[in-house]
């Protein structure tokens, strides 16, 4: 994702992620409820991503810049008045919270039963629906200030990633989405308006210790670019 946005950026394209700093009550990186994020973890977190975005030569803009105090009040407040009987049912703009949090869930409880919540997993639920429904919201306004003509998802499995992708729907965005399968050991990158899906096995690490000028960059590299440029609907040659 950030080899295509270097090779963007360099190009004259205006390329901004949007991170997250440490503001949601939950994350990815929130394993199985019982072992909560430190500071430590999420400046790690928030170093790499803001490295990458310098390294690509991109915006960056925290999520906690558009997420507005009376959003913190106001979903605190929503999430606290929903019964425990009534988690399996909560919707937001239509999407039900539940199966979108799903894969975390499963990925933290074992023995997760929607019918028989514990304590534990209650806890767990409501600080990840509230961090959905911020992430929503926060990816709103980005849209709203940015009007990107098109945006790039990381993994979409991930519940704020599902959360960022709602708002893409709504915005009717060019949307793709990057991820990795671990079978095939390749990157997998699909188009939501086409539903098609480009694969390479040319899988990089250490992208932001590479020379930050697309010229030095290996054939293979270069081609690779290329290739999910042209998949993606842009002209190369055009491009750089």
């Amino acid at each position: 994702m950030y080899l295509l946005a270097n090779y963007l950026s360099k190009s004259g394209a205006d390329v901004a992620q949007l991170r997250c700093d440490g503001a949601l009550p939950a994350c990815g990186r929130d394993r199985r409820g019982d072992t909560p994020r430190s500071p430590f973890q999420c400046a790690r977190c928030m170093n790499e991503q803001l490295a990458l975005a310098q390294w690509s030569g991109g915006h960056t803009r925290d999520i906690s810049t558009l997420i507005l105090s009376e959003d913190v009040s106001k979903t605190a407040q929503w999430i606290q008045g929903v019964p425990t009987e009534a988690l399996s049912r909560v919707e937001f703009r239509g999407v039900n919270l539940l199966s979108a949090c799903a894969s975390e869930f499963q990925m933290r409880w074992d023995d997760f039963n929607p019918q028989a919540i514990t304590e534990a997993q209650q806890s767990d639920i409501r600080a990840l629906f509230v961090a959905y429904v911020r992430v929503a919201t926060a990816t709103e306004r980005f849209i709203e200030q940015w009007k990107p003509t098109s945006t790039i998802i990381s993994a979409i499995h991930d519940p704020m990633a599902h959360a960022y992708l709602l708002q893409t729907k709504l915005a009717k965005l060019e949307t793709s989405v990057f991820s990795f399968d671990p079978d095939e050991e390749a990157i997998v990158v699909e188009s939501l308006s086409t539903q098609e899906r480009y694969m390479t096995k040319l899988v990089l690490e250490g992208i932001a210790s590479m020379r930050s000028d697309p010229r030095t960059w290996g054939p293979e590299v270069t081609a690779v670019v290329h290739e999910v440029l042209t998949y993606l609907g842009y002209a190369p040659d055009r491009v750089v």
